[in-house]
């Protein structure tokens, strides 16, 4: 009899695209917008042990503006990273924890769907909808939450689990909601999870839970939001995350906040999914439970309403959607697994690219040019600096130090952390700002009266990027009173003359 402990033929199938996702997410660059300003509040908690609860940076507010500061834990997570192994081992953490957190999706699948093949399907396209989100923030500290509450939570429905389980929900989420504002979303499943079931019982239908089983989802829900009181800022921290879902300038002006359209990989798969789903359900033997109704419905509405939940939409979906494709009545050939030493080898064979790439190496590997036009190779930083952080002007401004500087907004991010002393116009804290000054940061940025807007707020530096703000760049090389000073990649320094 074959050792159970090796690995199956059938499980190789999700294995490939798994390696494969795993190779491609260590290669995914760092932008600057949302990753080094949270370094630098991270370090702030470390050398201080408290949480700063004002604006600190922007030269263009009172020192003293509130801000809430609330994934303070994932902040100090970060840092603690980087001062034990840099920039690298923050790379590695990325990249660790998203295949970890796809190898449970796929889990969570084969389970759902009885198929490895389907697993490998559910990868794909939930990778693709997560396209956007791989560059490395604070909603790296969501990803292993939310699918452990989705585990745990579709197990328990399905009968495959002890009420004692969800306890480990509270637990979960006292680590959640210190780490990330996404853990409203583990309230949201546990609501609908007890909802539907509840709404699977009053209807009498199939595979319906007790009212007990019932009552202890109830009340895992009811610890899960007690444990979100615990933390730094008690009830302010739910406020502050339902305050962003209506902040203006969010809103209005960041492109991840407003609906999905048409349109690049995530987006486009996003819409694919929901053609499938039409055809799977005309077809399919599988009828839905109330629950699953209820999650599918409730994080589609949640996807369509911004382009940053469409990852969420896809963990939560794609493996009902896998196990509804499962009952089709199609006959496919049926393959019997066989396990043997060798697939494991297979199985290591077909990480070694990811793990040479990881980002200790990666500089080494032979990857096309055209790659390493998109980040910034041999950085004293460390690797994998997407080409849009501005190392060198930061390395200029730091040498000539002085005035009033307006800055692209995701400059601002590396500002904080590298010249904190400099002071930024804006940055990505957006909910930070006044709408007014945004509107004013899209006029300068437009070259739409960017004299009489920037003396206003008496500046006299400029540091822009060539081409995110092209048409203020056109501006200055044709005005007398700005001079270029400095030229360094995608970032020039700009000075008004007297």
């Amino acid at each position: 009899m074959k050792d159970k402990r090796l690995l199956s033929t059938d499980q190789l199938w999700h294995l490939v695209v798994l390696a494969g996702f795993a190779f491609f997410v260590s290669l995914v660059p760092l932008p600057p917008n949302d990753f080094w300003w949270h370094l630098k509040i991270g370090e702030i908690i470390y050398k201080t042990g408290s949480i700063p609860e004002t604006n600190l940076f922007a030269w263009t507010l009172p020192p003293d503006a509130p801000f809430v500061y609330g994934a303070w834990l994932g902040e100090l997570l970060f840092y603690l990273l980087y001062r034990i192994g840099r920039l690298e081992l923050v790379n590695l953490a990325r990249n660790v924890i998203t295949v970890a957190a796809f190898w449970l999706l796929a889990v969570e699948t084969r389970r759902m769907s009885k198929s490895w093949r389907l697993a490998m399907l559910a990868i794909l396209l939930a990778a693709a909808m997560t396209i956007n989100n791989l560059p490395i923030r604070p909603q790296l500290w969501s990803w292993l939450p939310f699918m452990i509450f989705t585990l745990i939570l579709n197990r328990y429905a399905d009968g495959e689990l002890s009420p004692r389980r969800l306890m480990l929900l509270p637990l979960i989420m006292v680590f959640w909601v210190n780490a990330h504002g996404a853990f409203i979303l583990g309230g949201v499943m546990i609501g609908i999870f007890t909802f539907g079931e509840g709404l699977q019982k009053l209807l009498r239908l199939e595979n319906a839970r007790s009212w007990r089983e019932i009552a202890w989802l109830g009340g895992a829900g009811i610890a899960a939001g007690l444990a979100m009181l615990i933390n730094p800022r008690f009830t302010a921290v739910i406020n502050y995350v339902l305050d962003l879902l209506t902040d203006q300038p969010s809103q209005r002006l960041i492109e991840e906040w407003q609906s999905p359209a048409p349109g690049g990989i995530a987006n486009t798969t996003f819409y694919l999914s929901i053609l499938l789903w039409i055809a799977v359900l005309v077809f399919t033997r599988y009828r839905l439970k109330m629950t699953e109704i209820l999650l599918i419905a409730s994080f589609l509405w949640l996807a369509w309403s911004g382009q940053r939940y469409v990852l969420w939409y896809g963990l939560v979906s794609i493996p009902i959607l896998m196990k509804a494709l499962h009952a089709l009545p199609i006959r496919t050939p049926r393959l019997i697994p066989h396990r043997s030493p060798v697939n494991v080898l297979i199985a290591v064979i077909l990480f070694i690219p990811a793990l040479l790439v990881q980002p200790w190496f990666v500089e080494r590997f032979p990857l096309p040019e055209r790659y390493w036009k998109m980040v910034h190779r041999n950085a004293p930083e460390g690797p994998l600096i997407g080409v849009e952080t501005p190392l060198d002007a930061v390395s200029y401004l730091r040498q000539h130090p002085g005035g009033r500087l307006f800055n692209e907004m995701g400059y601002g991010s590396y500002l904080i952390w590298a010249l904190p002393e400099e002071g930024v116009f804006i940055d990505p804290r957006v909910e930070l700002y006044p709408y007014e000054q945004w509107q004013d940061y899209v006029r300068i940025t437009r070259g739409a009266r960017y004299n009489e807007i920037l003396a206003q707020y008496g500046v006299d530096r400029i540091l822009l990027d060539v081409e995110l703000q092209s048409e203020l760049l056109t501006a200055l090389e044709n005005d007398p009173a700005w001079k270029k000073v400095f030229s360094g990649g995608r970032a020039q320094v700009w000075e008004k003359q007297p």
